[in-house]
């Protein structure tokens, strides 16, 4: 742990602005109570020497005189004065020598400077005295000193130091612990930065254990969704690459074999021109997979919002049942379109009804002869949000492959076998993600299911 680091870091400065503030706040407010208490004690004493002066005026003076021997002889902490003076001044009896020369005789408490006869060593001190006439003419001179104003100081002064100073300690302490937590966990979140920047795109910043989620954490959190989101951009790219090259060079080489036996002229007419058909065939295939490419990129984009308008959407499933109706009939496939009360949304109708003929026309693929497709559009239970469905009775997807369908050029196993680019349902997600639409596949039992529902978005508004 280096003290300078930590000296530098916002938690200690934080932690130690506000041991200042405790600090002056403290001195403040003993400083109040220091004051108030003064106040409190003055009166006090005024009273009592203002009601022992009035009660000692109305004795004897023999009295007088015994209970001023009392008071000074009984004053054990050496803080009262009392005497009794004739009218010149001289003094009768008691521990002053004179009436102080700037103390009023009129019966009230003033502030002078006086000393007591049996203690000349203390010299003249500060002293609260009040001077009246008794009925013989005699003044009667009775007080205190200030000690006890010296006392309550160090009775506050001391609380000061036992309350406020190990207070502020405790604060700089924790600041300190602070500081240095913060510290190793920036340390750690820059190790894993620097981690990320030389290439480790798995990494992740740190964040701390259970509990709530303090300000780092939660930025780290967003930082590690912004983390996770480029790393699934990176590898879609490098699988999108990869998949490009290895889908693009079989027609490809098949073209340039094609053309290089055709530039051997051992062919007839009629061989020629059929080989030529085969080498326009493969060149459609490879400009089809880079057009659909490009639609993905720019859908996923979203770049193509011009044709947005107000669609009914059971519209479009009637166009789509009558377009593939025939298409089922020819395969011996019985196919339905059910229609439920929806309202209208938000979106480009020709892209929509991409979508759902693209799904329409792979569940005819995958569906035997005998089979069932059945397509419907209404509202789903619960929320009522409105949603598409097509469901099939055919081999159906694996739980494990339903994610993976909506990649670029993935295809399973079983449909290797069959014509097709592998972006059907690439497209069918970008048409999806860009209309606000979530697209899922389930299981129909037997057989596939895929559902378009728009739930909660702001990309499809249905308009009542």
């Amino acid at each position: 742990m280096n003290p300078n680091e930590i000296v530098r870091t916002s938690s200690f400065r934080l932690a130690l602005l506000f041991a200042c503030f405790f600090a002056g706040s403290s001195l403040l407010l003993f400083s109040f109570i220091y004051w108030r208490a003064t106040v409190f004690e003055t009166h006090r004493i005024d009273g009592l020497i203002t009601d022992d002066a009035r009660v000692l005026a109305g004795e004897t003076q023999d009295a007088i005189l015994a209970l001023i021997n009392t008071h000074v002889t009984g004053d054990f902490h050496r803080v009262g004065y009392a005497a009794l003076f004739k009218p010149n001044g001289d003094r009768i009896a008691g521990n002053l020598e004179k009436v102080p020369e700037d103390l009023p005789v009129d019966g009230q408490v003033h502030v002078v400077m006086a000393a007591r006869l049996d203690l000349p060593a203390m010299g003249e001190t500060e002293v609260r005295l009040a001077a009246l006439h008794i009925p013989n003419g005699n003044v009667l001179v009775i007080g205190r000193n200030g000690q006890y104003m010296v006392i309550l100081r160090e009775v506050v002064m001391d609380a000061l130091a036992l309350g406020a100073v190990p207070a502020i300690i405790l604060a700089l302490v924790a600041g300190m612990f602070l500081a240095w937590r913060t510290q190793q966990r920036l340390k750690a979140v820059h190790r894993a930065a620097e981690r990320i920047m030389g290439g480790q795109m798995q990494e992740r910043l740190p964040i701390a254990g259970l509990g709530p989620r303090d300000e780092l954490d939660r930025l780290s959190m967003l930082f590690n969704g912004i983390l996770d989101e480029t790393e699934r951009l990176v590898g879609e790219i490098k699988a999108t690459g990869d998949e490009i090259a290895h889908d693009l060079r079989t027609p490809l080489t098949r073209v340039r074999a094609r053309l290089e036996r055709t530039l051997k002229g051992d062919m007839g007419a009629a061989e020629t021109r059929d080989t030529v058909d085969k080498a326009i065939g493969g060149l459609d295939q490879a400009l089809a997979i880079i057009t659909a490419l490009l639609r993905i990129r720019g859908l996923e984009n979203s770049t193509r919002r011009t044709g947005f308008a107000t669609v009914d959407p059971a519209e479009i499933i009637l166009l789509i049942e009558e377009l593939y109706q025939p298409i089922a009939e020819t395969k011996d496939i019985t196919f339905t379109a059910t229609v439920g009360p929806v309202p209208p949304l938000n979106a480009d109708r020709d892209l929509l009804m991409e979508a759902v003929g693209n799904l329409v026309d792979n569940a005819l693929k995958f569906t035997p002869q005998g089979g069932r497709v059945d397509l419907s559009l209404g509202l789903r239970e619960g929320d009522g949000a409105p949603i598409i469905r097509i469901a099939d009775s055919g081999p159906g997807i694996a739980e494990e492959e339903r994610d993976l369908v909506f990649s670029r050029f993935y295809r399973s196993d079983r449909t290797r076998h069959l014509d097709g680019t592998g972006l059907g349902l690439s497209l069918v997600a970008a048409i999806a993600r860009l209309h606000g639409l979530r697209a899922q596949i389930g299981d129909n039992k037997p057989g596939c299911v895929v559902e378009l529902v728009a739930e909660g978005t702001t990309l499809i508004t249905a308009k009542t």
